[in-house]
């Protein structure tokens, strides 16, 4: 069954205004994005139109890093400085690391000094490389009948899983490398002091926010660039004691844009996240990363001085295989490296719920 040409016409068009738009909420701006995506639309490939034929890799891995940096900057991870252009690639591109500068101690201060020569106090710099995490996704197919048939544009919605795919991941890694490992005094975990929530789970009050504020000045953690990512869990308890009080609370947890919250919490400024680390509330210990929660492991809300954290993106590549005689089908595969890691073990600290 041959497509007719009217609704070849109509498919076409359709590609187009769908790729502009992509380019265009991307920051490309839109008569630039207009003019690639007729170009590479209409230009014949093999008989056929890139709209069906397959993927523009350069435009759309473009698209791809837009959107990457686009959700971070909207994110708890905006705050953290990022450091990316001094991520360094290895000769066969397989590994992306990063050279931190440990630049040792802060010079001692002396007050009403008369004693000379002031002493010598050297700094010891020291190189600190660090790999990039690699994310890569499983190979998703696209036969050809699904690109030549379907009435939409089916590579677009393969890339547009891969790309929230990949950003899920490494926003919920990046989120874990900043939670305390265990607590410590340079690295503060409490437990939640509220009433029982009906599950045996203890919610989370905002004189336990105060606690954690307590102890972070108690660790010499810096005031200035504090940032909070509540869980899901503490983002409700706080919902729920402020309109149970009908007090200021009320307006500062009801006020919420996306995963940001619009006001400060003492001094804190405030996110909130779905898929926050695990932490077992009877030994402070961490979770690893993916693992899956015994009995007794809560979610936790984390907090972090921005300045002592650090982000880091590498390249970003998509790969697609042309469709093969017996298969005759595409194959899309995305790659990606990013890092997120607090510079020392300090500036970071974590609530989490305790049980009843």
């Amino acid at each position: 069954m041959k497509i007719p040409k009217l609704l070849k016409l109509f498919y076409a068009l359709l590609a187009v205004f769908i790729l502009g738009s992509t380019l265009a909420m991307a920051g490309v701006p839109i008569y630039t994005a207009l003019f690639i995506a007729l170009a590479t639309s209409f230009v014949p490939v093999a008989g056929k139109n890139l709209a069906f034929a397959g993927l523009n890799k350069e435009i759309w891995t473009d698209v791809m890093v837009k959107e990457f940096e686009a959700t971070e900057e909207a994110s708890f991870l905006g705050e953290i400085p990022d450091e990316s252009r001094h991520v360094t690639s290895s000769k066969n591109g397989e590994n992306e690391t990063i050279h931190l500068v440990d630049v040792g101690a802060d010079p001692e201060v002396l007050i009403n000094n008369n004693t000379y020569p002031i002493p010598y106090q050297p700094q010891v710099d020291a190189d600190i490389p660090i790999n990039l995490d690699k994310f890569q996704t499983h190979v998703t197919p696209v036969t050809e009948d699904e690109i030549k048939y379907i009435a939409y544009n089916k590579i677009k919605v393969v890339q547009k899983k891969h790309v929230k795919a990949i950003m899920k991941t490494k926003h919920r890694k990046a989120l874990h490398a900043i939670t305390p490992a265990a607590n410590t005094a340079a690295t503060p975990i409490l437990v939640t002091t509220g009433p029982n929530d009906g599950s045996g789970r203890k919610r989370l009050l905002f004189q336990d926010l105060l606690r954690l504020k307590t102890a972070l000045d108690n660790a010499g953690i810096e005031e200035e660039g504090r940032t909070l990512v509540l869980c899901s869990d503490h983002l409700n308890d706080l919902i729920k004691e402020g309109l149970d009080a009908d007090n200021a609370a009320k307006s500062q947890m009801t006020n919420l844009s996306g995963g940001k919250l619009n006001q400060y919490l003492l001094g804190l400024k405030g996110y909130w996240y779905v898929n926050t680390p695990y932490i077992n509330p009877a030994t402070l210990v961490k979770k690893a990363f993916a693992s899956v929660p015994a009995g007794g492991d809560q979610k936790c809300s984390t907090v972090f001085v921005n300045d002592d954290m650090f982000r880091a993106s590498g390249s970003t590549r998509q790969y697609a295989d042309d469709p093969t005689a017996r298969m005759q089908q595409y194959e899309y595969a995305a790659r990606h490296y990013y890092i997120v890691l607090p510079k020392k073990q300090r500036a970071i600290g974590a609530i989490v719920s305790d049980n009843v």
